[in-house]
């Protein structure tokens, strides 16, 4: 066994790192490059160092070494990591498996080399033609809903500004997604500022429709959360219903995201924005309960 094919696990983890980095540094985007193409063409490659099991451990361990890193880093959080995980490593099988099918004959050892370093170029080469063909992102609208023991304009009241918002947070929030502790609202008026505060950031909105007990309607104008290289949100809009001397309160989010493939990524991002949703809600409805000593 060659010195290549034995620290193969710590090629992979550097190859897998320069392309983040790329990535970090916006040299490339957040496409089907980079998440298929990439991991699959690095398992390609490790593929050629040896053809047994010590290949797998070597894509495992590299794998972990690199999200590692990551962490370490800060250079993402712990739910980005779990989120993208999945698709990396069933892609660098993949390219394995691929390897492992079509080269019958072992390269050299200058070949593999050059083999191990050929994932860089691909990602380098391919991104630019992918991002020309790219349409524009779609805006994506996700809506949550609860009933509360209150009037609407009850409801208004509370929800237009909240002190704190402190329920216990589902897992996502648990995770590490951002979880508000705060909303602030400068005037009852349109064209007020609303401002979510988060422990890593804010995010702020600008009223456009304000009827109490009937609708809060904002547009998204500046946020400064994880995620926002790749993810844009664009409105929210709580509206409110009477059903017998009750009130539904739906919360609806509107986003666009860069993110590809938009099969794998869009119902991860719905699920993390409905997990906020369920949040900001049941704090709601925990405020409502205290504040009425109920």
């Amino acid at each position: 066994m060659t010195n290549l094919s034995k620290y193969s696990w710590l090629t992979s983890a550097i190859v897998l790192i320069i392309g983040f980095l790329f990535l970090h540094f916006r040299v490339i985007e957040y496409g089907v490059t980079f998440f298929m193409i990439f991991p699959a063409a690095v398992g390609f490659a490790i593929g050629t160092h040896d053809s047994n099991k010590r290949v797998i451990y070597s894509l495992i361990f590299g794998l972990l070494i690199f999200f590692g890193f990551l962490l370490a880093g800060a250079l993402e959080g712990i739910v980005c990591v779990l989120m993208a995980s999945p698709i990396f490593f069933v892609m660098m099988f993949v390219g394995y498996k691929f390897q492992q099918s079509v080269v019958k004959k072992e390269p050299k050892d200058s070949q593999k080399l050059l083999i191990s370093l050929a994932p860089i170029l691909l990602l380098l080469i391919l991104d630019p033609i992918e991002q020309m063909l790219q349409p524009e992102p779609k805006i994506v609208t996700i809506e949550n809903s609860i009933v509360l023991d209150y009037s609407p304009e009850i409801v208004f009241d509370e929800v237009k500004q909240m002190d704190k918002l402190d329920a216990e947070k589902p897992i996502g929030l648990w995770l590490g997604l951002p979880s508000p502790y705060r909303c602030e609202l400068e005037a009852d008026t349109v064209g007020a500022k609303r401002n979510c505060l988060f422990e890593n950031g804010k995010i702020i909105a600008e009223i456009t429709k304000y009827e109490k007990g009937r609708i809060l309607e904002m547009d998204v104008i500046d946020y400064s959360l994880t995620g926002r290289d790749w993810f844009e949100f664009v409105d929210a809009t709580y509206t409110f219903e009477s059903i017998n001397e009750k009130t539904k309160i739906t919360r609806t989010s509107s986003y666009k995201s860069i993110l590809h493939p938009r099969a794998y990524w869009q119902p991860l991002e719905n699920w993390g924005i409905e997990q906020e949703h369920v949040f900001v809600l049941n704090s709601l409805k925990k405020n409502l309960k205290e504040k009425y000593h109920e």
